[in-house]
């Protein structure tokens, strides 16, 4: 996943669900993250960036507190993909809406 994008989902999951940085903010330290919590609020308006591992665990952080409150967004992690939903390639043989194949 891209780190911008990432950034985009874990401060809409945050802002969406209303979650307390401060607390997340331990709860990131007590996976691991070493960032400080300014950095971490920083990272949420989108006004620096954190390495794969510090995003991830905040994304896990930010996922673990969605799920013991029972809210359905999550955040992904670093090494999920992101999918665009796009049309199915066109078969090169088809001629058009009202071609006899």
């Amino acid at each position: 996943m891209d780190a911008v994008d990432q950034q985009a989902l874990t401060d809409a999951v945050i802002k969406e669900h209303g979650l307390d940085l401060a607390q997340l903010w331990l709860e990131f330290v007590g996976l691991g993250g070493d960032a400080s919590e300014q950095l971490i609020r920083d990272y949420c308006a989108g006004q620096c960036t954190l390495s794969p591992k510090e995003r991830d665990a905040l994304a896990q952080a930010v996922n673990e507190h969605c799920a013991a409150q029972g809210l359905l967004l999550r955040v992904p992690l670093s090494s999920y993909a992101l999918f665009l939903l796009q049309p199915e390639p066109q078969d090169p043989e088809r001629k058009g809406p009202y071609s006899s194949k």
